[in-house]
């Protein structure tokens, strides 16, 4: 009885991929940033900054934030990752809106009003998001201040989102 004793071996250690959720997410937010920035090119009229009208500026505004991916389906604050899927949203959001405010132009007072009511909501939207506060009516007072905006822009949007 000359077995020799061996240790037994060990299974193989799961490989680490913790860089991986962070890659997906830096490459969201990327990808996200070069939406803007194509729609803000792409959208370009040639129209000098300053005197394009409100309008004309919300409706590349739109055309962007329609770009930027929204929240999963269903989601709640107890998704997995939903404080990620958040930032991936509101950072191109954010940039969107940082690009839209100065071109509101003073006149028609209303569109003006509408304009910064949509862009006040959309960041207590936001904030609220970040802070894990939303609550439903977060969301309806964007979705009315989206639609005078639209309405005065003469944007038909037939029960579309956004």
């Amino acid at each position: 009885m000359g077995m020799q004793w061996q240790q037994p071996s060990l299974p193989p250690s799961p490989t680490r991929r913790a860089w991986l959720p962070a890659a997906i997410i830096g490459a969201a937010i990327v990808a996200a940033g070069g939406l803007v920035a194509a729609a803000v090119i792409l959208t370009d009229d040639g129209t000098p900054a300053g005197t394009r009208t409100t309008c004309q500026a919300w409706t590349a505004t739109r055309d962007t934030l329609r770009a930027i991916p929204a929240l999963p389906t269903g989601w709640n604050f107890n998704t997995p990752n939903i404080d990620n899927y958040i930032r991936i949203q509101n950072a191109p959001v954010d940039r969107a809106l940082d690009l839209f405010e100065p071109e509101i132009a003073a006149e028609p007072a209303d569109v003006a009003a509408a304009a910064r009511e949509y862009v006040a909501a959309r960041r207590g939207q936001m904030q609220a998001l970040t802070d894990r506060t939303y609550v439903p009516a977060d969301g309806a007072s964007v979705d009315l201040a989206l639609d005078r905006l639209n309405q005065l822009c003469g944007i038909k949007t037939a029960g579309q989102p956004l």
